[in-house]
């Protein structure tokens, strides 16, 4: 079986094209955690199946699986990956302004693909409308954070550390509560004007280089919070580089900006 991978800022996924082939068996946990494990198998965070539209939509659906073989409702880094891929061909010809649709879990995702380059483009998405309800106290070891829960059509726990390590946090506390939240575990630092530090430890992949949703979640809780302002482009920082979001004034929605790029091709045996 033919399958690609390619990645967002370092969050690396397997894709497997099955819109042509109706009859292909279907994308299983155990599957996924063997083709992710980074010793014995092709190494990813995840893996991404695209199958054919649904009725007359024209859709391309997506079905994620984490490396642990769960299936997230949405994943914003898989979902530019697989409009690079479809707007280019499977990475085979550039793309100028081209609009893709994808069926996600969490809903429709329209996305705007500008690849001059067909293996390496930027992609801007509209990731949904940010809920957020009540902070939450979460315990942090001796003490205790509010954290802020934002839903991007899968769960999340935004918790602001001024001037602290992000990414030792999430990784030192991250799995604990994310086990204990069930959501995906955000710790975010401000930076500079309209510029935030954040690290993920992600429900079902743990700690990965780039989170689209959680870059969505650590935006919209900077806005709940007063620290930036709907409508202006807020710059997410992450281990593999950052994302570009906007909170529409209008129409509520999260629209993320960011790279996509091919690793390599493959076949399996």
């Amino acid at each position: 079986m033919v399958f690609t991978k390619l990645h967002g800022l370092g969050n690396d996924f397997l894709l497997f094209d099955l819109r042509e082939q109706p009859s292909a068996q279907a994308m299983t946990p155990a599957r996924a955690i063997e083709l992710c494990d980074r010793h014995r198998g092709v190494g990813a965070d995840g893996v991404l199946t695209l199958l054919a539209p649904l009725g007359s939509a024209g859709a391309t659906r997506m079905v994620v699986h984490n490396s642990d073989g769960s299936r997230p409702e949405m994943c914003g880094n898989g979902a530019r990956c697989v409009a690079l891929y479809l707007a280019t061909g499977g990475c085979t010809r550039p793309a100028h302004e081209v609009q893709i649709l994808l069926h996600t879990d969490a809903g429709p995702r329209p996305c705007l693909v500008n690849a001059p380059e067909p293996q390496l483009g930027e992609v801007s998405i509209e990731m949904g409308r940010p809920v957020i309800e009540s902070v939450r106290s979460l315990p942090l070891g001796q003490r205790r954070a509010a954290a802020i829960p934002v839903s991007m059509g899968n769960p999340h726990r935004v918790i602001f550390m001024e001037g602290e390590p992000v990414e030792e946090l999430a990784r030192a506390l991250g799995p604990g509560l994310c086990r204990a939240e069930n959501a995906n575990i955000e710790f975010a630092s401000r930076t500079g004007p309209r510029r935030f530090r954040a690290a993920v430890w992600e429900r079902g992949a743990g700690f990965t280089q780039a989170c689209g949703t959680g870059a969505c979640a650590v935006a919209a809780a900077a806005v709940f919070r007063g620290d930036a302002q709907k409508g202006e482009e807020l710059t997410i920082d992450l281990p593999g580089g950052p994302l570009a979001l906007t909170l529409d004034r209008e129409s509520g929605q999260m629209l993320m900006r960011g790279p996509a790029q091919l690793v390599f091709r493959g076949e399996l045996g």
